[in-house]
């Protein structure tokens, strides 16, 4: 429950930010959602200049575990202009992990605890554990178009069904804990830089002020850690598929 408080605070204070603005706005709302993830194979860079250690495990493939605590969710909130009722702009969290596959076979280069290295071994003679649990957290601000009018006759202002694409800057706040050659290192929330997200969904609205969606995005950045004694780096490609609850007002 402890990871869950952290991670929402983080998009509390992010929406908070921008609560004001929507007085001045028409067509707002307010979404929850969960969903899964899909994090593609990557390198992983492990420096750790006091032991040698300056090493790339290549090829590292991820799991999800969307339903494992905690789970997969995520909050948002969107507006839209009501001079230009196609356009509009949110607000959006994402809290999803990964878990590196450390039984899996990978090439290793560089050097090991002083050790030339250029082989390919299981990653757990080296990296026991490489997790990103209590989350990659990620405050997205977008830029949204969607499509209205056309799609209902029986609309509300704006339409009932209202398919929508968007993206924009991300920001990663990352909670890991690894173990590298049997050291553990469990660290608190570290901002781990920008990258970007783009994004595509339908929403349909099933009365005035409560609809439902289904949406795909993608999200680009790096996780940046710290690790025993150093530091560990590891793009991040990942796919997600999500649906959720609408509230507007």
């Amino acid at each position: 429950m402890l990871n869950i408080s952290r991670s929402s605070l983080f998009a509390a204070a992010g929406l908070a930010l921008i609560m004001p603005i929507g007085a001045a706005l028409a067509d707002t709302s307010f979404s929850l959602y969960t969903g899964s993830s899909f994090t593609l194979n990557s390198d992983i860079h492990v420096q750790q200049p006091g032991l040698g250690t300056d090493a790339v495990f290549s090829d590292v493939s991820w799991d999800a575990k969307p339903l494992k605590a905690s789970p997969y969710y995520g909050l948002r909130v969107n507006y839209f202009f009501e001079s230009a009722p196609r356009w509009g702009f949110g607000l959006d969290f994402t809290h999803y992990k990964i878990f590196a596959q450390t039984d899996q076979v990978v090439p290793v280069s560089g050097t090991f605890n002083g050790v030339p290295v250029n082989q390919s071994s299981p990653l757990n003679q080296r990296v026991q554990k490489f997790n990103i649990t209590h989350g990659v957290n990620i405050v997205a601000l977008n830029v949204l178009y969607r499509w209205t009018d056309n799609f209902a006759s029986e609309a509300f202002p704006h339409g009932r069904l209202q398919p929508y694409f968007g993206g924009g800057p991300v920001y990663y706040i990352l909670h890991p804990e690894n173990t590298i050659n049997n050291t553990n290192n469990n660290e608190g929330y570290q901002g781990s830089g920008f990258g970007y997200q783009v994004l595509g969904g339908v929403h349909y609205w099933l009365t005035r002020h409560v609809g439902l969606f289904v949406e795909t995005k993608f999200n680009s950045g790096n996780a940046r850690v710290d690790v025993d004694r150093g530091t560990a780096e590891t793009p991040l490609r990942t796919f997600h598929l999500l649906g959720g609850v609408s509230l507007g007002f």
